[in-house]
């Protein structure tokens, strides 16, 4: 079995072959072939896979290769996460709209879609790239904005092999786990929206819900968290205090907008330009630890629920059994507030053959309508990467909830361009 991962030199890779490694009997005789066109630091994680393979005594062959073709080339799952412009291009995705007052940030608002407008595209192609020289394989994405992704996939391509994942809902089984003071894969969510925009209606531990025991900690803790700094894990209380259901915790960038904007325009750097910083040091630590007889791996790029989620699904699908978690494709109507044949993010059981969606309880009407309104806008800035569209990207902006009104958003949209031009031909 070779099993490929595209953006092979990122950062968040190591963690992610230590998950396929607690599974490593499945792979055994195959291969882990690392893509990327990041020729230094590809190298960099090439070496520390084979030292991390070699240390857990597994029978897996490391390969790696700047030749996409190559890499997708008998490959059965493959693993996307490309990020096209890099984290310079992301910082600008941040700096431009924060400089005309508006949330910078990297897959929502303004900042998300031309990150959509630079990775759709990509994506489109390896999507192509698989069907043709890997038929049977199943595509399994990070690629970020993942909601956008997905849409543009299952457009050009509405019988793909496709799941997009993300690990916001994983991060929330982690933070229940612990507050329940068990394993977070006894943990089940129902949830129902976008990627990075919706809501757990129900929280189940070994199949009962309780989701009531958890309210009143959020009652209880609302109080305190209301008097700390805004962040993601206050944000995220307030909300299921305010609502009575788990928030993606992304929804406090619609929800407490005007307070996160003036805690980014008060900010030293953007998030993009400490992960510039951040991401070397990473890469130190990794050359050195590749050089160890025991590897161990001190640094980490991101949450656990990041590598575990992709390696549990390419485990799950491998070994065809059936596990639940929390995709991204097609609705179905599982999504009941929005179209169903365009992307949501949905509980579902995975397996050999695929994805089955969870039918999941419609969510208020107000929570509805915000989660609705954001896909709209979303939907119309993937018609604008795909079809290079500049004045839908403009009406996208318009629309969204992050946006602006016209003027501004035409401005801001043709300096994202601009700014972005090397990687968005489509706009010529």
């Amino acid at each position: 079995m070779k099993l490929t991962i595209i953006g092979g030199a990122s950062a968040y890779t190591p963690d992610i072959i230590l998950g396929l490694l607690q599974d490593h009997a499945l792979y055994a005789g195959g291969e882990l072939c690392l893509h990327d066109i990041d020729g230094a630091n590809l190298r960099v994680i090439e070496r520390l896979a084979r030292a991390l393979v070699r240390a857990a005594g597994a029978d897996l062959r490391v390969t790696a290769t700047l030749d996409r073709a190559e890499a997708i080339t008998g490959s059965r799952f493959i693993l996307t996460q490309p990020r096209v412009g890099g984290l310079q291009h992301r910082a600008l995705d941040e700096k431009i709209p924060l400089k005309h007052g508006l949330i910078g940030q990297e897959t929502l608002g303004l900042g998300g879609f031309a990150f959509a407008w630079r990775t759709i595209p990509v994506m489109l192609e390896i999507v192509e790239e698989v069907q043709r020289l890997a038929p049977e394989a199943w595509i399994i994405n990070y690629a970020n904005p993942a909601g956008m992704v997905t849409e543009a996939v299952i457009r050009r391509f509405p019988d793909a092999r496709f799941i997009g994942l993300c690990d916001m809902p994983t991060g929330l089984q982690w933070a229940i786990g612990r507050l329940l003071r068990v394993d977070y894969r006894r943990i089940a969510l129902d949830y129902a929206g976008i990627n990075h925009g919706g809501w757990v209606s129900r929280v189940l531990l070994d199949g009962e819900d309780v989701t009531a025991r958890l309210r009143r900690w959020a009652a209880a803790l609302g109080p305190v968290a209301s008097l700390l700094p805004l962040g993601e894990q206050t944000g995220t209380v307030r909300l299921f205090r305010q609502h009575g259901m788990v928030p993606d915790p992304y929804l406090r960038y619609y929800y407490y907008k005007d307070q996160i904007l003036k805690k980014l325009l008060r900010a030293e750097r953007t998030r993009a330009e400490f992960l510039i910083e951040r991401v070397q040091q990473l890469y130190r630590h990794y050359a050195d630890v590749a050089g160890q007889e025991q590897p161990v791996l001190k640094e980490h790029r991101g949450h656990p629920a990041h590598s575990d989620l992709a390696s549990q699904v390419i485990a799950a699908m491998a070994a065809n059994r059936p596990t639940r978690f929390v995709i991204q494709q097609r609705g179905a109507g599982a999504v009941r507030h929005l179209p169903p044949e365009e992307a949501a993010q949905f509980s579902a059981i995975v397996d050999g053959s695929g994805w089955t969606p969870i039918p999941q309880p419609a969510l208020p009407r107000k929570e509805a309508e915000l989660i609705a309104r954001i896909k709209a806008s979303e939907t119309l800035n993937v018609r604008a990467a795909m079809e290079g569209d500049r004045s839908l990207a403009v009406e996208a902006a318009e629309l969204n909830p992050l946006g602006a009104p016209r003027p501004l958003a035409e401005k801001v949209v043709d300096e994202l361009l601009a700014a972005h031009r090397k990687y968005l031909p489509q706009f010529a």
